[in-house]
């Protein structure tokens, strides 16, 4: 499935234009996955604590770490993310990307932002398949100029 883009959150883009969020390109960054029941809130929302009671959490579903990190120009790129194969994970609507390594999150870890898997609504599932989001060809996010 492809990834709607990433929208971040105020804290993060304001940390990011200000310099003082950790860089993206040698910083661990964790992929979530987050049921329907979650309300994305890019104003309130800066901390995995207002996220995590809405984190996918089974045998089965796990965190994981974005790999092939990259910034082109303006643009935030990663490797695709593969929760698993054969794997049963679901329902799942949102993921979220939080700083940090996925093992070391805690509930003070930023949150960067977080994208909708079903942009026209509803959620995936994987059942005894494959889990995997394909990260946007243009980025998960850029800085443009009006």
């Amino acid at each position: 499935m492809v990834s709607a883009p990433l929208i971040l959150n105020d804290t993060s883009l304001n940390s990011l234009l200000a310099g003082t969020l950790a860089p993206l390109g040698i910083s661990p960054i964790s992929a979530v996955l987050l049921s329907p029941a979650y309300v994305p809130d890019p104003v309130n929302h800066s901390s995995f604590a207002e996220i995590a009671a809405f984190e996918l959490v089974s045998a089965e579903t796990k965190r994981v770490q974005l790999t092939g990190v990259s910034i082109t120009g303006a643009a935030f790129r990663s490797d695709d993310l593969i929760f698993g194969d054969p794997v049963t994970i679901g329902p799942a609507r949102y993921l979220a990307f939080v700083m940090g390594a996925p093992k070391s999150l805690t509930p003070g870890s930023i949150l960067l932002g977080v994208a909708d898997l079903a942009p026209s609504g509803g959620a995936l599932e994987a059942q005894r398949g494959r889990f995997s989001v394909k990260a946007p060809a243009s980025g998960w996010f850029a800085l443009n100029r009006a």
